[in-house]
């Protein structure tokens, strides 16, 4: 694995830092770990480009009305994304610690 060499700094409001708290709490990961697991799931795996590739090509079609389709759209990309977030933090947790 290649050496980490550089560092973000992140700010969160109280209540944004209560809730990564409190996840961390439950958990054997450090608030830090949850951040930048996030931070890599969502933007930096092969999975992650698949999506970012899905959308261009999606927005590259024929014209729709995405406001009109955005409730049944954000509703269904919350329900994918909550169940691989649950699978995620399944029993393989420490093993992948």
């Amino acid at each position: 694995m290649p050496e980490k060499k550089h560092r973000v700094e992140v700010f969160f409001d109280d209540e944004e830092y209560a809730i990564l708290e409190e996840l961390s709490g439950g958990s054997k990961w450090s608030l830090e770990k949850i951040v930048y697991d996030t931070v890599f799931r969502t933007h930096l795996t092969e999975e992650s480009s698949k999506r970012h590739a899905a959308i261009c090509w999606i927005l590259s079609q024929e014209p729709f009305d995405l406001e009109s389709e955005w409730n049944e759209m954000k509703e269904w990309l919350a329900k994918d994304w909550a169940w691989k977030m649950m699978k995620s933090y399944g029993p393989e947790q420490e093993e992948n610690q």
